[in-house]
């Protein structure tokens, strides 16, 4: 018999609820993030990794389309609020979506997301419905699947 450990949260279960600062230390929960249809949520480390930046501007340049749809984005990185103001203020374009600060770790913990980053699609009654989790070489999945999932949230809106 052989098992295998699932990454990151269960799919089709409900997910935890959180409180955090954005980089002026505003705080969002779960609820406060989540559009009509619901919520893309992604998870990754140091915000100033190569990776992440690179993740970070692709969700910018895609974040209309995904609001568009009733999906807004959010941003869980595990750094302090004062790094988050650093990138926000060094960034060229500003960030046009939510990055919150987990410091401490708790919500990537919560959400067994601290080992890759990843994004996860998220449903107005906050059950996980998607999850792509990704390695360093990717930035994040193939645009098409994550629309064609996002469309699909429409059925549980």
């Amino acid at each position: 018999m052989f098992l295998l450990k699932e990454y990151g949260p269960l799919l089709n279960t409900s997910v935890p609820n959180f409180h955090l600062p954005d980089h002026r230390k505003v705080g969002y929960s779960l609820e406060d993030l989540m559009g009509s249809a619901g919520l893309v949520l992604g998870f990754i480390n140091d915000i100033w990794q190569p990776a992440s930046v690179r993740r970070i501007l692709w969700l910018q340049n895609h974040v209309n389309r995904f609001s568009m749809m009733g999906t807004p984005v959010a941003l869980l990185v595990r750094d302090q609020s004062h790094t988050l103001y650093g990138f926000q203020m060094s960034s060229p374009m500003p960030v046009p979506f939510p990055v919150l600060a987990d410091s401490d770790g708790c919500a990537h913990t919560k959400y067994n997301m601290d080992h890759q980053p990843g994004l996860l699609l998220i449903d107005r009654h906050f059950v996980l419905r998607q999850k792509w989790l990704m390695n360093d070489e990717r930035v994040w999945p193939k645009m098409q699947d994550l629309v064609h999932a996002a469309q699909a949230l429409q059925v549980f809106a």
